[in-house]
């Protein structure tokens, strides 16, 4: 029962990455935050590295069939970043309480969107400092920027069960 729950929160954030998120872009570069990332980051940290990198690889691989380019960079990333952030499972939970979960998501997007643009951007008249401070900063920065959503109703619902 609990990993259907996961596939409906990777199937919402899919859905929602696909066609609402392009509503909140900023920049002339259209910086919009992965929230499909945030979703599998918190669902490897919830179930821990087996099946983390199941649910990242599917929800990669979705993600890369629905935008129709290089099929397979985003699931084999998210594979990745699931399986070594599935070695932060604690048994509770403290790493997606506080701001522990935004420091988590602002360095795994990092790495996530270093590798994904490099490879995106490749032969491009792009520096990789145009694409850094373009691109990779913006996104992860966004990307973070959300998490605190999460945080804040993880929080919010923490305090009510307390009373």
């Amino acid at each position: 029962m609990v990993h259907i729950r996961y596939i409906v929160i990777i199937l919402v954030s899919i859905f929602l990455q696909s066609t609402l998120i392009k509503f909140i872009a900023i920049s002339p570069f259209n910086i919009t935050p992965d929230i499909v990332l945030l979703a599998v980051l918190y669902i490897s940290i919830k179930v821990g590295n087996f099946y983390g990198p199941i649910y990242g690889f599917s929800a990669g691989l979705f993600i890369d069939i629905i935008s129709g380019s290089f099929v397979g960079l985003c699931a084999l990333l998210y594979t990745i970043i699931c399986f070594i952030t599935g070695y932060l499972k604690k048994d509770d939970d403290r790493l997606l309480r506080n701001y522990n979960f935004l420091i988590i998501t602002l360095i795994f997007s990092l790495i996530f969107f270093i590798i994904y643009y490099f490879f995106y951007f490749q032969g491009t008249s792009l520096t990789l400092i145009d694409i850094l401070i373009r691109y990779i900063i913006p996104t992860s920065a966004f990307t973070s920027l959300f998490s605190l959503f999460y945080i804040f109703l993880i929080i919010k619902r923490k305090m009510k069960t307390q009373y």
